[in-house]
């Protein structure tokens, strides 16, 4: 809100020399950088000890939201403080070759025909403190995972995702659903992130496999068991509210057509 004070934490994941934090106030807001002694992808997650609030927006330091979508992003986090909610939307389905529990990573072209969901990607999003305690916790989230993630320096997004699935269903009786916020996003690494590497979406295709595989061996269930209709999805909605209305955050995910015939 305008004249508010806000606190906010940012954390370095490259910073392997220092385990450190600093902090300062300017203008009434306090800032603390946390520098992570280990380079790992699963350091995004580490519980934050001074947080004095329940939510924690993740972003990417390479990407930009605009405040009035930061505003309709906390509005729908705050209405359903138990779901992961997030500007870009991405699908988990059964592979179209029939191999029992293999998956397809689904970018937005593939959502927005099918018109559904089942997860939110962390790169921009709103999620609970609670998560970052149980992405830590090897009785709800096995070390198994984080191991993988470090192993192939990726889909940690994906992971808790899967998380919040899962602990949700096991403690509220249901998965708390994703919820995605159509807002206004600028990708500054669009053309030299990691999703821009060979063989990024058959890698995170191949997560979405192991990782379920993962939870099946436990007896947990498979975390994304359900595909929600966009529409019901979305906190923001256009008139008169037609199928074809809905955009993503960043136009750029029009271009995302690699796996949208597997």
């Amino acid at each position: 809100q305008p004249g508010r004070p806000i606190s906010g934490t940012g954390k370095l994941r490259n910073d392997p020399l220092s385990s450190s934090s600093e902090s300062y106030d300017k203008n009434g807001v306090e800032v603390k950088i946390l520098k992570m002694n280990e380079n790992s992808l699963n350091s995004r997650f580490r519980p934050i000890e001074s947080l004095k609030s329940d939510v924690v927006l993740m972003v990417d330091d390479d990407l930009r939201i605009s405040c009035p979508s930061l505003y309709h992003g906390f509005e729908a986090w705050a209405t359903n403080p138990d779901a992961m909610v997030g500007y870009y939307p991405r699908l988990a389905s059964q592979s179209r070759t029939r191999v029992p529990n293999e998956y397809t990573y689904h970018h937005w072209p593939e959502i927005f025909l099918t018109q559904k969901m089942n997860f939110v990607l962390t790169k921009a999003s709103f999620l609970h403190k609670q998560y970052l305690n149980t992405y830590w916790d090897e009785t709800r989230h096995p070390r198994q995972i984080l191991d993988y993630v470090d192993k192939n320096k990726n889909c940690e997004d994906i992971a808790m995702a899967m998380l919040v699935a899962n602990y949700t269903k096991s403690t509220l009786g249901e998965s708390s659903k994703p919820i995605y916020v159509e807002g206004r996003v600028t990708d500054k690494g669009i053309f030299g992130g990691i999703s821009t590497l060979s063989g990024h979406h058959m890698t995170r295709s191949r997560c979405l496999t192991d990782l379920s595989e993962m939870y099946l061996s436990r007896g947990w269930g498979l975390p994304f068991s359900y595909d929600i209709p966009l529409k019901e999805a979305s906190w923001l909605h256009h008139s008169p509210d037609m199928w074809w209305q809905y955009r993503p955050s960043n136009p750029a995910e029009w271009l995302a057509l690699l796996n949208i015939f597997r």
